[in-house]
């Protein structure tokens, strides 16, 4: 199966009452090589101003290569971001899946303003619009060996996530997916908040002692790649991403322990190989 048939752009799916359910599909394949992939269509909602079409490093198809300059914190730049066609909220689930290549050599570590570097991102508001922080899946320290960290800023808790084995590995395609479930509540204390966290597949973290709203009011309207460099990157140095999906409709595949995730061909650990080719 071609997964990238699935889906092309937005999907929206209607499901039992007035909820849609919805797929965000992000593969980079139609744009022109070298122009901006930050207009919508198969690629990011905006943000991205260094992000461009390539095929230099490809999961399948096409793809997009990230770029940060020395120094920068990249913002608008480094990365992108994802507007959802409708808000989600307490109750809600939502799967954010991102293929990532980081080239020999690249240095995704921050060195400054908290040491960590943002990663997946998820942007949560009060119902009246006002920032309450983001669900935040990082790159933790260089000297730290959890490879890791995650947060939900509107509770400033963080939590470990993965081992030394863990690490990215340069010159590899990889795929990483994070799952939230929006409530006020843990579901460790009877709530419904709980966030899982994959790579190549293989289960990080299930973190069920968090919540991931601050108020059960609370909604989120967007997702972001990166954006931000803390304390500015090392060097200039680029990456490339592929395959970028998110959605709310519960995906067909399984993990190990059978629990829903977005299917991935990468296994863990993932082939050395500069370009997979999805069948």
């Amino acid at each position: 199966m071609n997964l990238k048939s699935i889906s092309f752009g937005l999907l929206l799916t209607s499901l039992t009452g007035p909820t849609l359910a919805w797929t965000i599909s992000a593969d980079f394949d139609s744009g022109e090589l070298g122009t901006k992939a930050d207009r919508g269509g198969d690629g990011f909602s905006g943000a991205g101003g260094n992000s461009i079409y390539t095929n230099e490093q490809t999961a399948s198809g096409n793809a997009a290569k990230l770029t940060i300059e020395k120094g920068s914190t990249g913002y608008g730049r480094w990365g992108g971001e994802f507007m959802f066609p409708e808000k989600i909220g307490s109750g809600d689930t939502i799967w954010y899946q991102v293929y990532t290549y980081f080239p020999v050599g690249f240095d995704h570590y921050s060195y400054s303003e908290g040491n960590r570097l943002k990663f997946l991102r998820i942007h949560t508001k009060s119902s009246s619009g006002s920032n309450h922080g983001y669900v935040d899946f990082y790159i933790d320290r260089h000297d730290n060996p959890n490879a890791f960290k995650w947060i939900y800023e509107g509770a400033a808790q963080w939590r470990n996530v993965g081992n030394p084995e863990d690490l990215i590995v340069l010159g590899q395609w990889e795929s990483y997916q994070m799952r939230v479930t929006f409530d006020d509540v843990p579901r460790d204390l009877g709530g419904k908040a709980e966030v899982y966290i994959w790579k190549n597949g293989t289960l990080l973290q299930h973190i069920t002692n968090r919540k991931t709203l601050k108020t059960d009011t609370d909604y989120s309207d967007r997702a972001l790649l990166f954006t931000y460099w803390n304390g500015g990157s090392p060097k200039t140095q680029s990456m490339y991403v592929d395959n970028i999906t998110l959605t709310t409709e519960t995906p067909a595949g399984f993990d190990a322990q059978g629990t829903a995730l977005i299917p991935s061909p990468i296994s863990n650990p993932p082939a050395k190989i500069n370009t997979l080719e999805i069948q």
